[in-house]
């Protein structure tokens, strides 16, 4: 249908700098994730990706798009549509348009293409996992004997090496392989810390925001698929 060729690589890309043009390309994607939602069974849709990856994404990206649209409506800024060129939102739509893109022409990606997507996945994720740990140790230097420091220390680095002994893809992979959300946050004892009253509320929720922030953009994908499937150049923030 003509509503795909919104996402297809094109040099003049429209840029969402008003709230109009950027709820436009929500509506869009919106289109065509219900279309693939309802294609034909013998089309093989993976249908559990468009669920668990784009769906709540998309979902998200809309409800905090509108809150601060709503809010700077109602301040001094509602005429200042500059925070709409940032790489805070430009990102994250680009990122469900990519994963639109990919399930959509998913039979037109080369193995080797999958193969690379999911290696630097698995690469980004390990390097995510070491740099936390590393981040933490010289954070808490000054203060190790504090009771729980050396648990979330013990934590990491369980965390790192279970990241590390994930062995590469090295034959073939395909799209449920570049489709995995990778969580740095999602070690079962991490999380029951997060979660405990050992951490005060403000701790737990500065967490949360961080996490929500690095989750909003999983499934991660290199530079280069954007630039090529779909003719972004994500930016920062």
């Amino acid at each position: 249908m003509t509503h795909w060729m919104s996402i297809s690589k094109r040099s003049e890309r429209e840029t969402p700098s008003t709230p109009a043009k950027f709820r436009r390309r929500l509506g869009q994607a919106e289109l065509n994730l219900n279309e693939l939602k309802t294609m034909p069974s013998d089309e093989k849709v993976p249908i559990d990706v468009l669920e668990d990856c784009v769906e709540p994404r998309l979902k998200s990206l809309k409800s905090d798009f509108e809150k601060d649209a709503n809010a700077r409506s109602h301040s001094f800024l509602g005429s200042d549509s500059k925070w709409l060129q940032t790489g805070r939102y430009q990102n994250r739509l680009a990122h469900v348009e990519l994963m639109l893109y990919l399930i959509r022409r998913r039979s037109e990606i080369s193995r080797n293409d999958w193969l690379k997507i999911a290696n630097w996945q698995l690469a980004t994720y390990r390097e995510s996992c070491h740099r936390l740990q590393l981040s933490y140790v010289k954070a808490t230097k000054p203060h190790a004997e504090l009771p729980g420091v050396q648990s979330v220390r013990t934590i990491l680095l369980s965390t790192r090496k279970a990241a590390y002994a994930q062995r590469d893809y090295v034959d073939s992979a395909d799209i449920y392989d570049a489709f995995v959300p990778r969580n740095v946050f999602d070690h079962a004892d991490l999380r029951e810390l997060l979660n405990s009253d050992s951490m005060d509320l403000k701790a737990r929720e500065d967490m949360a925001k961080i996490e929500a922030g690095v989750m909003a953009l999983q499934p991660a994908f290199p530079k280069w698929c954007y630039e090529t499937y779909i003719g972004y150049t994500p930016g920062g923030k």
